[in-house]
């Protein structure tokens, strides 16, 4: 796949075929059209807005052969892979660590003799994004620099943050008690997430995403119904559903969910190359690296992520936390989404995963 694709893990150059887009859809990686919703009235000042949204995302894909008999395999196995319908991930070369995962809508020859001719593929992806299943490039990986400048991807393992959490993470609580956690989306889109749950909520639990203002809230849940038969509720993030599961079994479930969703805003663009000193038990920082942007409220990676809540003088910064050592590093600023767990009287939870991967345009 040297500046191809590839569709349901087979490569375009296996089956004989070049890519070769038209001026206007080399950049396929533009955001998918957008729809907004608003309001106004006769007599009335101005209107209201409601909201906007990504229409699906369509693929125009060029493709062209050459010096092939078209009566010798190349068209069967074109139509056999681009078979309309056909739903799966397709990954260009050029972005290698993300996918979309999309459908065949055509697949149109356009022959100019029998050995050689074109084919315009046309696929849309109906969840209008791309996801990766990375959070880490590491120096060693390939495009490492292209994705470093395209991602707000972590480029150590320790930065990655924690997003299951059990019950030795303090997950019984009772109101007006809060537990607050951080997570970072490395792409560039929001990212929808899912979330699966077990345990006793009683009268209820939100948990609330500061950054984007959203809340989704569960009621009803008990450990008899989740924990002691090693099952849990899953709520969709991108589908909607809500289900109960666990041991191979799903049974649609919306009781459980009472209202909301949540998303992710993106940590992109990612401050990087940023030398910075940090002293034991002091919750100062000096940061060497000159910042032509404000950062009040962002993260720096030092032992562990830590926020930025003020900044004293051009090179100084105080963070939230005093230091557990001393260090000097390079290091990584980025937007978190700050998020909170707060029980209407009482919960205790044994299971609390966010599961989402970063989205793209």
């Amino acid at each position: 796949m040297l500046d191809g694709f590839t569709f349901c893990g087979f490569d375009i150059a296996d089956i004989g075929l070049s890519y070769a887009p038209e001026m206007s859809d080399t950049y396929v990686y533009a955001p998918a059209e957008s729809s907004y919703h608003e309001e106004s009235y006769e007599g009335h000042n101005g209107g209201y807005f409601y909201g906007a949204n990504r229409k699906p995302k369509e693929f125009v894909l060029r493709c062209y052969f050459q010096n092939r008999r078209i009566d010798d395999g190349i068209m069967e196995r074109v139509h056999a892979l681009f078979r309309v319908g056909k739903s799966g991930k397709l990954v260009f070369a050029r972005r290698p660590w993300c996918f979309y995962y999309a459908t065949v809508i055509s697949c149109v020859p356009e022959y100019t003799n029998y050995m050689n001719g074109t084919i315009k593929i046309t696929m849309k992806a109906y969840y209008p994004y791309a996801r990766s299943d990375s959070f880490v490039c590491k120096r060693t990986e390939p495009y490492y620099e292209k994705i470093m400048q395209s991602t707000a991807f972590f480029n150590k393992d320790e930065m990655v943050l924690q997003t299951s959490f059990s019950a030795v993470d303090g997950l019984a609580l009772s109101a007006p008690q809060t537990k607050s956690i951080i997570l970072a989306n490395p792409g560039t889109e929001r990212a929808d997430v899912g979330i699966a749950i077990a345990g006793n909520v009683e009268d209820g639990v939100i948990i609330s995403n500061r950054t984007t203002g959203q809340n989704i809230k569960f009621v009803a849940m008990s450990k008899a119904t989740t924990t002691d038969q090693n099952k849990y509720v899953f709520v969709d993030g991108i589908s909607g559903k809500t289900i109960i599961t666990g041991g191979g079994e799903s049974t649609i479930s919306f009781l459980y969910h009472d209202s909301g969703f949540l998303n992710l805003d993106p940590s992109y663009p990612a401050l990087r190359e940023v030398y910075v000193n940090y002293a034991e038990n002091s919750n100062i920082i000096s940061i060497k690296t000159m910042l032509y942007q404000n950062v009040i409220g962002k993260y720096i990676f030092l032992d562990k992520w830590r926020k930025i809540v003020e900044q004293i003088d051009k090179n100084t910064y105080r963070i939230s936390t005093r230091c557990e050592a001393s260090g000097t590093l390079n290091s990584t600023i980025m937007s978190m989404n700050e998020l909170y767990i707060q029980p209407i009287s009482a919960i205790d939870l044994t299971k609390l995963d966010f599961i989402y991967k970063p989205t793209f345009a």
